[in-house]
């Protein structure tokens, strides 16, 4: 098997690192071609047959065609790149649709959705795309290195085969060897297992949160009716309050190895013993109120707000209404690859409800004010009244 020069991790690496290069000579040059054609930007980019570019060539635009000579390297970055004439050099693409019908001497590296290749590539072949084809006219004169979603070859591979994807079909030819890892999507059993741990978690999470419900009501209630009338707030004290956690355990644990130091300098083993066995006390517990807080409660409020969201504030459905709401905190707990991230969110907005419960930001109106204005207003109005009390309604004394 012949040796890489770059692996293809290396050449995805050099695909990442043109595209910024290329995004800001197009923000430069717009719509213009400088350096003597050897980079070009615009809306559409066209090498006709009969033109030759001598050197490297830097194109960005929305649609790359490459119908002449290009001498030296050819990188581009567009959403269809067609390379129907000659690159003297290497290939270093990335795109929506990558066709290559016509020939390249040196290397090609490619980062696109759907690849063909139905000209001749004179060394090796990287490619990184959705899709890959090795059309029956396709040849790769060194070795093909690929990680797709799907391939095909049908072509000629003069050297090894090297790669992983999701489906793997050839019916052409391979001269050196052949190793291409097929990656399986998850069975019935995994899927099983998926929804049984989801039916786990709801079980336990409903347990946890009807507990509270039970014992604490004003708490979990309270949160809920926070959460719903102040969801941003949550949100942002809830992360501050987390960042606070960790912070304190950090600050917490760094003074107590300040005080063993110095309890150790002293000759008071004793009283260092002591301490670690009093901070990994410390520790442990408030990590275990944390954990209990973040994963149970704090889904418990959100879940109980969903609920009253979809049947209403009627306290007599609560139980229905915290049951849905922790059904639908789970369920969107394990959607693939979001999941995790909006676990997070919906714990650190739970967070945020319970310490804006437990802590009110605004103080409750004074009532002596509310005296005072009644009886100001009360002594305004009496005199009002005596002013407007003509002096001839008014009784006389008496006389003995």
């Amino acid at each position: 098997m012949a040796p890489y020069r770059r692996p293809l991790r290396t050449s995805l690496w050099v695909i990442v690192a043109a595209v910024p290069v290329l995004v800001a000579a197009a923000l430069v040059f717009d719509q213009q071609t400088r350096l003597g054609g050897k980079l070009r930007a615009g809306g559409q980019i066209v090498i006709p047959p009969q033109e030759t570019v001598q050197g490297d060539l830097y194109a960005m635009g929305g649609d790359v065609r490459i119908e002449g000579t290009v001498e030296g390297d050819l990188v581009a970055m567009s959403g269809q790149v067609q390379v129907s004439g000659a690159v003297g050099g290497d290939l270093l693409v990335a795109g929506g649709t990558v066709d290559i019908s016509g020939q390249v001497d040196g290397d090609a590296r490619v980062g696109a959705g759907q690849l063909t290749v139905g000209g001749s590539i004179g060394e090796d072949l990287f490619a990184g795309t959705g899709q890959a084809t090795i059309t029956s006219s396709g040849e790769v004169g060194e070795d093909f290195v690929f990680g797709t979603g799907q391939t095909t070859l049908d072509g000629q591979v003069a050297d090894d085969v090297l790669g992983g994807t999701g489906r793997y079909v050839r019916r052409g030819s391979v001269g050196g060897t052949e190793d291409v890892t097929i990656t399986r999507r998850k069975d019935d059993r995994a899927a099983a297992g998926v929804l049984l741990d989801a039916l786990q978690r709801f079980l336990s999470l409903l347990a946890v949160a009807a507990l509270f419900l039970w014992l604490a009501p004003r708490i979990v209630e309270g949160a809920a009716d926070t959460l719903r009338r102040r969801s941003l707030a949550s949100l942002g004290v809830g992360a501050l309050g987390a960042v606070a956690a960790v912070v304190g355990v950090v600050a917490f644990v760094f003074i107590a190895a300040l005080v063993g130091i110095a309890l150790g300098l002293l000759r008071l083993e004793d009283l260092v013993g002591v301490l670690i066995f009093g901070t990994a006390t410390a520790v442990t517990g408030f990590a275990f109120v944390v954990y209990v807080a973040l994963g149970f409660v704090a889904q418990a409020v959100v879940g109980l707000m969903l609920g009253r969201l979809a049947l209403g504030a009627d306290r007599r459905l609560r139980w229905w209404a915290l049951a849905l709401g922790v059904l639908a905190v789970v369920l969107v707990s394990i959607i693939p690859i979001v999941g995790p991230f909006l676990g997070l969110i919906i714990s650190v907005l739970g967070l945020g409800a319970l310490i804006l419960e437990f802590w009110p930001w605004r103080p409750a109106p004074q009532p002596a004010r509310a005296t005072r204005t009644t009886r100001t207003t009360g002594a305004r109005r009496k005199t009002a009244a005596t002013r407007k009390t003509p002096a001839s309604r008014r009784p006389r004394p008496r006389k003995r």
